[in-house]
């Protein structure tokens, strides 16, 4: 059974690849920012930056899917490869992480993984510059 997934994880890693490499997507990253804990004895609050650099494709939302209030006018939805560039798997992107896709910055809105039996073959993200 698990057959099916890894076949429906390949050929979403592979239409999602960047043209470069025979996909019909573009390279991204997605940047996660994370906030520690306070220290007060140097009185900074510590923020590391993980980048995973992967592929996809961004396309807008039809005219009559905008709301105004969940979905904006402006928002696009980022469909990303469930691998990464180096082939390791995407981490699931998550509210507040940023992207970085054809030269614009964007935030994540909203997540709706590709997950049909457990095994992530994808995510269609919301996001919005």
């Amino acid at each position: 059974m698990t057959d099916i997934y890894d076949r429906a994880k390949a050929t979403a890693a592979r239409m999602l690849a960047p043209r470069s490499k025979g996909g019909k997507g573009l390279e991204l990253s997605l940047l996660r920012v994370t906030t520690g804990e306070y220290d007060p004895e140097s009185g900074t609050t510590p923020v590391t930056t993980a980048q995973f650099d992967g592929s996809g494709f961004r396309e807008n939302y039809n005219q009559r899917d905008i709301d105004g209030s969940r979905i904006k006018q402006g928002d696009v939805k980022i469909l990303i490869s469930p691998l990464l560039l180096d082939g390791t798997d995407t981490p699931q992107p998550i509210s507040q992480d940023k992207i970085q896709f054809d030269g614009d910055t964007y935030t994540v809105q909203n997540v709706d993984p590709w997950d049909y039996a457990g095994l992530a073959v994808g995510f269609s993200v919301q996001a919005r510059k």
